[in-house]
């Protein structure tokens, strides 16, 4: 008899290959749409998270920036203690022919102050007997200041700086008569903060300019020693330092060492915080070079007591002024 014995091995053999496939595991992977889906979850998580660390690290730059501000206030109180008076705005007359070179320098008070915030070495760079930003009358062109004075007006303390600010780190005015006329590059330092000169602004006339510069209504203007005694509305609501930045109304330069009239380091409440080129507020061109800031919404201040404070752009107008004045007694309300 014929043997079947070897049908029922080959059939088994078959069925026990189909089992085997029909419990194996699956092997792990993602489908092209699983993938897809993963990707936007991961940019939509991006995307609510970036604002958040964004704000965050705004929020650490304008407190170092309100340090910063708090070490100038500060500093100008130690001057004051050493020397009677805080530190004027800036050091002598503009051109003038009664006016020696010395006397013509244009020193800011971020300068003078140095030594108090811990950089008597740069503050030892420079000669003040000879003067560091000096007008020569003919032609009105500025003498070269010396290498060592270069040295120093290359420097940028980190203290004068606020980390939101995105300015040039140096000057890149192109009708800066010093830098054009020697043909230097990459040399003025450029800085965050200006003294508050007070609620007038340089005007078209020569008067408005003249009561600009040496009989402002607020602590530092030119050649001021203002004293204590002097502030009467009160050092807590009296600002002495605000933020400014580059080109915010040309021309302006915001050379830390230099102080001229609304240009640089020294500006007034004439045009409303956060003003920009163009706006209707401005006045008399770039002679008006309005407080501003990189910060969000407004601007920090350094006030008499040494509090910062952050001013919102929509500020009353009159109080914004007020805030900017040493004895005009006005009544404050910083909620308006």
């Amino acid at each position: 008899m014929r043997s079947t014995g070897s049908a029922g091995p080959a059939t088994g053999k078959a069925r026990d290959v189909s089992v085997n496939d029909a419990f194996a595991p699956r092997r792990g992977g993602f489908t092209l749409v699983e993938l897809l889906v993963v990707i936007a979850i991961i940019g939509i998580l991006i995307a609510l998270l970036l604002p958040a660390v964004q704000a965050a690290r705004e929020a650490a730059r304008r407190m170092k920036c309100c340090s910063n501000m708090k070490q100038i206030a500060l500093a100008m109180a130690s001057y004051e203690s050493a020397f009677g008076n805080f530190p004027p705005s800036r050091i002598g007359c503009d051109s003038h022919p009664a006016c020696t070179v010395a006397e013509q320098a244009g020193t800011s008070a971020f300068v003078l102050i140095l030594p108090q915030v811990d950089q008597q070495t740069l503050y030892d760079l420079f000669d003040f007997d000879l003067g560091i930003w000096v007008t020569d009358q003919p032609g009105n062109v500025w003498l070269a200041p010396t290498t060592t004075h270069r040295r120093a007006l290359n420097e940028r303390p980190d203290v004068y700086v606020c980390p939101s600010d995105d300015s040039e780190p140096f000057s890149q005015r192109t009708d800066e008569p010093t830098l054009n006329f020697f043909n230097l590059t990459n040399f003025a330092a450029t800085g965050s903060y200006a003294t508050v000169a007070g609620s007038f602004g340089a005007g078209r006339q020569s008067d408005a300019t003249h009561e600009f510069k040496y009989n402002n209504d607020g602590v530092f203007y030119y050649r001021a020693p203002t004293r204590v005694v002097d502030i009467t509305d009160g050092l807590t609501t009296t600002m002495f330092v605000g933020e400014v930045v580059e080109s915010h109304l040309s021309p302006s330069s915001n050379i830390w060492t230099k102080a001229v009239r609304e240009r640089d380091c020294h500006r007034s409440t004439a045009n409303p915080l956060n003003t920009w080129p163009g706006e209707p507020y401005t006045m008399s061109d770039g002679m008006n070079g309005a407080f501003a800031s990189r910060h969000p919404g407004g601007a920090n201040f350094a006030f008499g007591d040494g509090h910062v404070e952050f001013l919102n752009e929509n500020i009353s107008l009159f109080v914004y002024r007020a805030l900017s004045t040493r004895s005009n007694d006005e009544i404050i309300d910083l909620s308006r």
